[in-house]
């Protein structure tokens, strides 16, 4: 039985190593692991599940005051909840804007904000300093690395503000194509593909050791950009009928749930993304499965 097994494991191994596709997936799988890449994700997810309640309110509470009543208001607010299919609508309705002058709330929402925040650039740093396998010195300390999470978060906004303007143009083409016509849905698709590569070119870039040019991260900003689109194309589909028909208690726990699998498919996206730009430009495949003969039979001579 063990000889069986040797030999399978052996026969997928050479597969694998033999093509360049299928080598690179699991050096990037392989590399993912040996990163600890699921401590790394929980670690983001966590803060950005913490970040998002006071964002949409304090997102709400600013729209409202600034631009009440105006289709602009509408298109920012749906821009930012669309990030989240079928969910978003779930946690609109749930969380209201703060419109009577609650200073103290509106206090507490931003220090929310900012704690969660900062705890996902900061984590996000972290993350991409060992994956690029960056020696400890090089990390950077608590005022460097503060101020290159507000050039992120600054990031972060422009990418909202990108989707305002294409969910304004969406509205003008749906008046006049209608809201089911099928260059519609192609042309926002395409435009929201763009806009979240511009934002992993970006977010990637910034975060990347100075070795790492912009041709370097472009396959991981392909990755994540496309990836990302789909997810939110289809996540309505695939989420939609399941909490639809919920009661409310159950509806509440679904939309929690809800939320932190699409946080954690997001960060979980953005590490391979990263980890696949390391693998690439540092030529580290084709990995074996089980070690490296190479390095296995110099250390034994």
């Amino acid at each position: 039985m063990g000889q069986i097994y040797r030999r399978l494991t052996g026969a997928l191994d050479r597969f694998q190593r033999r093509f360049r596709l299928t080598s690179v997936l699991f050096a990037v799988t392989k590399r993912y692991s040996d990163d600890r890449g699921g401590q790394l994700g929980a670690l983001m997810t966590f803060y950005g599940f913490l970040s998002v309640f006071p964002l949409i309110l304090l997102l709400l509470t600013f729209a409202g005051l600034l631009l009440p009543g105006t289709q602009l208001e509408k298109d920012i607010v749906n821009s930012a909840l669309a990030q989240f299919p079928v969910i978003g609508d779930q946690l609109a309705a749930n969380i209201h804007a703060i419109t009577k002058g609650n200073s103290f709330a509106v206090v507490v929402s931003t220090l929310g904000l900012l704690w969660g925040a900062f705890g996902i650039t900061s984590s996000m740093q972290f993350a991409t300093h060992r994956i690029w396998r960056e020696p400890p010195e090089a990390e950077p300390g608590l005022w460097p690395r503060t101020l290159k999470g507000i050039e992120i978060l600054a990031v972060l906004t422009m990418i909202i503000l990108a989707s305002t303007l294409a969910a304004a143009l969406s509205t003008v083409g749906a008046q006049y194509f209608g809201r089911h016509h099928g260059f519609l849905r192609l042309g926002a698709f395409g435009i929201a593909l763009i806009i979240n590569f511009a934002g992993y070119v970006l977010a990637l870039w910034m975060l990347a050791p100075k070795e790492a040019t912009i041709k370097v991260i472009m396959p991981g900003a392909i990755l994540g950009a496309t990836g990302w689109t789909i997810i939110q194309a289809f996540g309505g589909y695939l989420v939609g009928h399941r909490l639809q028909h919920a009661s409310q208690i159950y509806g509440f726990f679904a939309v929690v749930f809800g939320l932190i699998f699409w946080i954690s498919l997001g960060v979980q996206l953005f590490l391979y993304s990263s980890e696949l730009n390391v693998v690439l430009h540092r030529r580290e495949w084709p990995r074996y499965l089980f070690g490296e003969p190479e390095a296995s039979a110099t250390n034994s001579s």
